[in-house]
Order: C-alpha cells, then structure tokens, then sequence
C-alpha cells in the first residue's frame, strides 16, 4: 500500500500560545522535534488537543511556514483542518500540500448536524477544489462528540468513490473499540488510528495503524513501547500506566491538563497557556494530574 508507512504513535501536539495569543511557533518547532526523537512516526498540529478551532486559518499556515523555515521536516507534519468552510478548509490542504507534509487530518464541517453524507462529499469536492486538487493524502476526523457529524461506514464508502485512494486513514476518536474495529475491518486498505491510550492495543490486534492522539506529548516513549509489543508478557505495566494517566488528564481538563504537565515537565510556565475561550489549569488541578502520573513513575515536577 502507499500508504504503508501511516502507522505507530502519532502525537496530536498541543500548541504552545505566547502572551499576545498568538502561536509559539520557536517552542512548537522544538517540541515536535523532541516528539519524532521519542518514537512518533508523525506530529498532528492543530486538531483538538491543539486547539486548532481556536485559531484562524492564516495563523496556522503561518506557524506552519515558520515550522518550515525552522528546518522541521514537514513529511513527518499531518496537520489537522478544523473548519466549517469549504473556502478555508481548501487553503488549508492546500499549503499542507504545498509545504510537503505527509497528508491532512480534516474534520468534516461541524455545525449543521443535519448535514447529509451527499453534503459532507460536497463539503470535500468543494475544499478540494479550492485547493487546486494536490497530491495529498488525505485522513478522515472522525470526533462526532465535537463535530456533531459522523464518518459511518456508509459515508467513508462514498468518500473512496468520490475520491479514491486520496482517502488514506481515519482517526477514530470515539473512544470505542467496536468503532475502529468497524472500521478496521470494514477499510482494511485504510490506516485505522484510535485516540484513545487504552484501546490501542486491542485495535492493534484487531488491523488498525496506531493512533493519533493527545497523550504521546508527554508520554511517547511508553506509548511507542506499548505499540511495538502490545500483547507481549511486559506490556501490562504499559497498559495499566496508560489507563491510569489518561484517566488523570481527562477528568481534568484534558488538552488544559496536558499543558500543565509539559510546563512543570520543561520547567516552562509559558506551556500552560491556552487560547480563550479556554484557560490555563488551575494550580490545585495541575497537582492533582501531576500525583496521578508521578504514581506511575513518571517524573513532573522533578524532570530535568
């Protein structure tokens, strides 16, 4: 397949924001470089974790040209599309082709939950068009929690009608192995990705790629360790560290608390600023995350 190499752990970057709100790009440039150091195939900027419906379209084709300028290797960027225009959704794909990334992950458009799946394939014809057609791989959202839209079966198929093999994987961020095994099975000419810690290795069993998700900014080793032997003898302590840190970040705060751990783990208190609407982890939360992980053997507070 040509698409062969979308596998492994692929990390959904969080995206440092500097006082004036703006993105960071010099600390986003070293922590996608210390990200592909520790066993990510792939960096994803600016889906969910990223907050990338937080930021306007030319922001982040700026970062990502600034990315470029600061010699980060853009075949290892999938960049997320998270917008309801077809217009900024094409100029979107359209510098990710034109800066050499491996591909695009887009969101379908949110908003109109009535949205048919003839409109979502018109959603892609149209942002496609706009983007002049490149030569760009492309990896299907699938989030319905935020998007309110959902890639069915059904939907995915009128997709590689439409589109062919430009369709090369789908991030399932449902949460719910029976979706990516549905999935799995029914695409296996697809790279099928779950977002989510604990259900990597059942996926992993069942012919999905990877995943793609939030919690490889911090804990990529092990997550790399965990795919590369998920049924072996050793693997329990990995599967039992990853449910209990994923736990700890989710029920405080998620991304906001993925922020507060790489601020106390690079001794950076710029890392835990958010874009509003959202705000940085209040200080008795952080604490809270940061004993759940150092539980497990994770080092925060004391990293050097």
């Amino acid at each position: 397949m040509a698409n062969s190499d979308l596998s492994g752990i692929i990390c959904a970057s969080v995206t440092p924001v500097s006082p004036q709100f703006s993105i960071d790009a010099g600390r986003l440039a070293m922590h996608c470089t210390r990200l592909l150091s520790q066993g990510c195939s792939f960096v994803s900027t600016f889906g969910t974790t990223g907050e990338g419906a937080s930021f306007s379209t030319n922001e982040k084709i700026a970062a990502l040209r600034a990315l470029a300028d600061a010699g980060a290797d853009m075949r290892s960027q999938i960049p997320s599309v998270m917008t309801p225009s077809s217009d900024e959704a094409g100029r979107m794909i359209a510098e990710i082709a034109a800066l050499g990334c491996r591909g695009a992950l887009v969101l379908p458009p949110f908003y109109y939950a009535s949205a048919s799946e003839e409109g979502i394939v018109a959603f892609f014809e149209r942002a496609l068009e706009r983007a002049g057609h490149p030569d760009l791989d492309i990896l299907l959202y699938n989030i319905p929690q935020f998007s309110r839209i959902t890639f069915t079966p059904s939907l995915v198929r009128k997709l590689i009608a439409r589109f062919g093999d430009r369709i090369v994987g789908i991030k399932d961020s449902t949460g719910k192995l029976e979706s990516g095994v549905e999935l799995a099975e029914g695409f296996p000419q697809l790279s099928i990705f779950t977002g989510d810690d604990r259900v990597l290795p059942s996926l992993l069993a069942r012919g999905g790629a990877g995943m793609i998700g939030g919690m490889p900014n911090v804990f990529s080793k092990d997550l790399r360790a965990l795919y590369e032997a998920p049924g072996a003898e050793g693997s329990a302590p990995l599967k039992a560290n990853a449910a209990t840190r994923i736990e700890a970040v989710d029920g405080n705060g998620a991304l906001l608390a993925l922020k507060a751990v790489l601020a106390a783990f690079y001794k950076d208190k710029e890392w835990a600023r958010a874009m509003p609407p959202l705000m940085a982890l209040a200080p008795e939360r952080a604490s809270v995350v940061f004993d759940a992980i150092e539980g497990t053997g994770f080092a925060v507070r004391t990293a050097a």
